[in-house]
């Protein structure tokens, strides 16, 4: 056989192997390089992994003043669930039992508070309606409504109703301190004593005791008439804080403090001299806590 010819068929041999192994391939009579790969064929997800990939990553953080409380992805995939239809939604009682863990680690309201007097005691208030509480209904559908965006986010819960401040002591610095067994008020006003004066508080004897507990000012207005049983009494300055009970001016009486109480007591609410109670007026608002002991 020629050297032209075994060549030529050599040549022939081992492109023929080349092609077979995927090394070349031909193409318009020629061959060309190239190199396999194989792309592993996309994973499908359900819509319940997809809406787990979707939360894995999402937080929510609750503040409180100066403290966090802080949704997690990972609890958040937690309450993921497919319903019967198919759709992918939010266990309802797993969320309202997350606010309600909120509500039972941050509401002052109705729970018991120690307060320092200005006698230097500290007392334990349990009584009054003073404090945050968070209103769970609401704040669980505002809840849903923020995973709904699937975005982290920092916000507050839906109040029911609110404080001066986040903590155990939430009244601040700016309150009114009523001590019963004195029959003194005390007006401080951020963190300074305004005013201190005598008062007359109800008739204990009659049923009429004042409320002791924390509570808000309910509103202050001027020139009202305080209508009850065996009385139709005109004040300048009226300051609910419960209900039918406040604090305003009482210039039928010439006197205040002492036992006075006791014999000659309102029908619940704080009597006080006229230009004591034009004082007080002045300095508090709406929702202004009334400490009484």
């Amino acid at each position: 056989m020629e050297r032209k010819h075994y060549f030529l068929i050599l040549g022939t041999v081992c492109l023929g192997l080349l092609v077979g192994s995927g090394v070349f391939a031909l193409s318009g009579g020629q061959a060309e390089k190239f190199l396999v790969s194989k792309e592993a064929a996309p994973v499908s997800l359900t819509p319940l992994e997809e809406a787990q990939k979707d939360y894995a990553g999402v937080a929510i953080t609750y503040q409180f003043g100066d403290k966090n409380e802080t949704l997690d992805g990972g609890r958040i995939v937690s309450w993921l669930r497919t319903d019967a239809n198919g759709q992918v939604t939010f266990d309802p009682q797993q969320v309202r039992a997350f606010v309600k863990e909120l509500a039972d680690k941050y509401d002052t309201a109705y729970t018991p508070r120690t307060f320092h007097t200005s006698g230097g005691q500290d007392i334990t208030i349990s009584e009054g309606d003073y404090g945050w509480r968070i209103d769970q209904e609401k704040e669980t559908a505002h809840l849903l409504d923020l995973l709904a965006q699937k975005q982290s986010t920092v916000c507050e819960p839906v109040y029911a109703q609110t404080a001066a401040v986040h903590g155990h002591q939430d009244w601040g610095t700016t309150y009114i301190e009523v001590s019963l067994k004195d029959q003194q008020l005390w007006l401080y006003k951020d963190g300074q004593c305004l005013l201190q004066s005598y008062l007359v508080s109800g008739n204990p004897t009659r049923k009429h005791g004042t409320p002791k507990g924390i509570y808000g000012l309910t509103y202050k207005t001027r020139n009202a008439t305080l209508s009850g049983q065996g009385y139709d009494s005109k004040v300048k300055y009226w300051m609910p804080f419960n209900c039918n009970v406040g604090l305003h001016d009482a210039p039928w009486r010439s006197s205040f403090g002492g036992q006075i109480y006791k014999s000659n007591g309102s029908h619940g609410c704080l009597n006080l001299p006229p230009a004591n109670a034009a004082k007080i007026y002045k300095n508090v608002d709406k929702n202004t806590p009334v400490i009484i002991y």
